[in-house]
């Protein structure tokens, strides 16, 4: 059944790394793993764990798509809280560490709405043993999840994973969903150019993670609707008009995400019942699924998704559906 979504209005103020903080260097960013045949990416989005929900029950739940997936490395993008105190925040990231496995995860709109700052949890997210992030929290870019992970062979860059902060919101002449900034543009363009060097010269294919989607996830699905049979991954459904930033406001990163020839998956979340996944102009776009019933949901689309990265840079897709009915 779909439960219909509504809007949170943020209850603090809580603070984002500022354009006029410290210039660091583009390696400060980067972070590595390595990386074995068929890397397991567990994508899991909107988790959105609060105070005032039975914990136990969703981490229940969530167990259940995590041992079924997995997975290498999980990455939660966005709206991992809404509503939680320090506590909270705790004990789940306490969660993520019992799977012994590295995890990682990208801000979303409502993750400022707890009784805690990002600064914070940033910090706290840091001290745990799995957890595999970086926020620069002195930096001069917008937001507090922009950081990569290189997957290596021995000495070599296998691929990147990007991971970036779309942000909250935007208070100006509209109130809505804000967007990527001009500076954490020009920050990818100058890790993709970074990593090329390190790599000999050679352009490292890369993947993103985020919460917001970019406005060309219509053109997408569109394309989609009037190609099928071009389309490589089309899968899954629009339940939902995605919620993109006012699109007066657009920087064209698409533009440069393609000019870069490095990307060529992005993934997000923000709008819970939309879990396609379509092939447009070279890069596949992908929601996640959503991870619990928390906010609005349908009942049918909970759990998550393993994105299989083979030997070749090529992608495959596993999808997980549970119900709460497994673990009530």
């Amino acid at each position: 059944m779909f439960k219909k979504r509504f809007l949170l209005l943020p209850i603090f103020a809580m603070s984002l790394s500022a354009c006029a903080g410290v210039h660091h260097e583009i390696k400060d960013y980067i972070l590595e793993l390595n990386y074995k045949d068929n890397y397991r990416i567990l994508q899991l989005s909107d988790t959105h764990i609060g105070d005032k929900d039975n914990t136990k029950l969703h981490y229940d739940f969530l167990d259940l798509t995590i041992k079924e997936a997995n997975p290498d490395l999980i990455v939660i993008t966005g709206d991992v809280f809404t509503f939680a105190s320090r506590g909270t925040a705790k004990e789940f990231f306490d969660f993520l560490d019992s799977y012994e496995v590295p995890w990682t995860l990208v801000f979303g709109n409502h993750d400022e709405q707890c009784c805690f700052s990002i600064d914070w949890v940033t910090k706290e997210i840091e001290k745990h043993e799995y957890a595999i992030f970086k926020d620069l929290r002195d930096d001069d870019i917008q937001g507090n999840s922009n950081f990569a992970i290189n997957l290596k062979v021995g000495p070599a860059i296998f691929e990147q994973l990007i991971f970036m902060d779309s942000n909250r919101y935007y208070y100006g002449d509209y109130f809505g969903y804000d967007w990527f900034k001009q500076d954490q543009i020009n920050w990818y363009k100058d890790l993709v150019d970074y990593t090329k060097e390190q790599n000999g010269g050679l352009t490292v294919p890369s993947l993103m993670f985020y919460h917001i989607p970019l406005p060309e996830v219509n053109d997408a699905w569109a394309y989609a609707e009037k190609n099928p049979s071009a389309v490589i991954y089309t899968e899954g459904v629009m339940g939902e008009a995605p919620c993109n930033p006012d699109p007066g406001h657009d920087l064209h990163f698409f533009d440069v995400i393609k000019e870069k020839h490095s990307t060529h998956g992005m993934y997000f979340g923000h709008d819970h019942v939309n879990n396609f996944i379509v092939n447009y102009e070279g890069i596949d776009f992908g929601y996640g699924i959503k991870a619990t019933d928390r906010v609005y949901y349908d009942e049918a689309l909970l759990g998550g998704r393993v994105i299989v990265l083979k030997t070749d840079h090529s992608l495959a897709y596993e999808n997980f559906y549970h119900s709460y009915a497994e673990v009530k």
